[in-house]
């Protein structure tokens, strides 16, 4: 063969080789999901439940208050039970007034809050027959409802946060009524038990006399993926930056957000310029479509302050509040929003699973409680006082463990630490496990 005529069956070749892969360039679609896929990000939640206000505003105590002597159930259980009957009561011929000066009740029961609500909240938490939002600036922690025997009624009692001012109404059902005086003629009975008022605190506080013992639980848990939370967080996690800042810790980054995930908690900071126009919806409100839009109560969370732009859920297990001080605060979901805007966003990662292990734990007395407490000079600054579960992760061969611990919690300036031992002076706060 001629060295002209091979070269030109060569190039023959090679022109079809090159349009044989370029045709196939053109029709080859890469097996690949862009980051930016709108439908799979929409799809994204956090497996929670979808939440109410009535679900997050729960009272932390009930106390049965008669001739001077404060009661309440032994189990929080049952004050739970009692609220969600008293719930259903109707309340009547509701009017405001000037507080007048204390006068001596006989029987009543006071349900108390975590934290101040606005009281047209109850529209939405009781059975009223008239709306309560007229009562703007009108916070409250509590309200009581007295027997009043001669009429055979229930007077029920909102005192504002400054006590200045009372709303009031009436509960006329002969059955609530009936139901309430049983349990003041059973309050000696074994499911009550006795309590002491703390005086000088920053509130009213009532703490059990007797000594409790309580069980301590060991569980297994899921933990959120760190990608799930950066779609939820980023509308576009295509153009998010990465980055490993320390062992088992990622940092999503764009211009505007941070979103940093590390020991099964996440702290998300959005630093864009704001909407400088005002919005209808309290903090309360944006909060609530914000984690309900993705799921995000994966436990019995509930309400446990808030102020015009910041926000605090707390974990509660068996009714008790659950408390982890640690750098990333696994029993708290914390928002802050600037108008219409997310601004931070601070949350455990953490869902409880199965109870591996139990165990007993006896608690100091209220007596001694309040010994504590009385020794320390900070008593005008205690906001509550509470037995609480201690979360921290243990570590064994088989993997990581959520371990809840129970003890007595004081909470001062909205932080929550053990009530310090009988005659020492130091407070011992808490250590979060991670």
């Amino acid at each position: 063969m001629k060295l002209e005529t091979a070269k030109s069956l060569l190039l023959i070749i090679l022109i079809g080789t090159s349009l044989v892969l370029t045709f196939g360039m053109w029709n080859y679609q890469a097996e690949y999901r862009p980051l930016n896929d709108v439908e799979s990000i929409d799809e994204v939640d956090l497996g929670g439940e979808e939440q109410e206000i009535s679900d997050l505003v729960k009272p932390n105590d009930v106390v049965f208050k008669m001739n001077g002597e404060f009661s309440s159930y032994k189990e929080p259980e049952d004050s739970m039970q009692f609220f969600e009957d008293i719930r259903q009561w109707e309340l009547t011929d509701i009017q405001r007034n000037d507080l007048e000066e204390d006068t001596e009740s006989g029987a009543e029961v006071e349900i108390i809050f975590p934290t101040e609500v606005p009281l047209s909240l109850f529209d939405t938490i009781l059975n009223v027959d008239s709306t309560l939002t007229n009562n703007t600036n009108f916070y409250v922690d509590r309200f009581s409802i007295e027997l009043q025997e001669e009429e055979e009624v229930l007077h029920v009692q909102f005192v504002s946060a400054d006590r200045e001012e009372v709303v009031e109404g009436t509960i006329y059902s002969r059955t609530s009524y009936d139901e309430l005086l049983s349990i003041f003629g059973e309050l000696t009975e074994d499911e009550y038990e006795e309590k002491q008022l703390l005086t000088d605190a920053a509130r009213d506080i009532y703490i059990p006399k007797e000594k409790k013992a309580l069980t301590s639980y060991t569980y297994t848990f899921d933990s959120i993926e760190a990608v799930d939370i950066r779609n939820i967080m980023f509308s576009n996690p295509n153009v998010v930056s990465v980055s490993e800042t320390a062992p088992g810790s990622i940092m999503y980054r764009t211009d505007n957000r941070q979103l940093n995930i590390a020991g099964y908690g996440m702290r998300f900071i959005d630093v864009a310029e704001r909407n400088t126009e005002q919005v209808d919806n309290s903090v309360l409100q944006q909060s609530l479509n914000n984690i309900n839009a993705h799921r995000g109560f994966t436990g019995d969370y509930r309400l446990e302050g808030f102020t015009e732009d910041s926000i605090a859920y707390r974990m509660y297990q068996f009714e008790y509040p659950v408390v982890n001080n640690s750098y990333m605060d696994l029993s708290t979901i914390y928002q802050e929003w600037q108008n219409d805007q997310l601004s931070k966003y601070n949350r455990s990662l953490v869902s409880l699973n199965t109870v591996v292990n139990t165990s007993e734990k006896e608690l100091r007395s209220g007596e001694e409680i309040m010994n504590s407490i009385q020794q320390n000079e900070n008593t005008a600054d205690i906001q509550d006082v509470q037995i609480a579960y201690r979360l921290t992760i243990e570590t064994d061969d088989n993997g990581d463990y959520v371990l809840l611990e129970p003890n007595w919690y004081q909470k001062v300036n909205n932080s929550w630490s053990v009530v310090s031992e009988p005659n020492t002076n130091t407070q011992q706060n808490l250590e979060g496990g991670s």
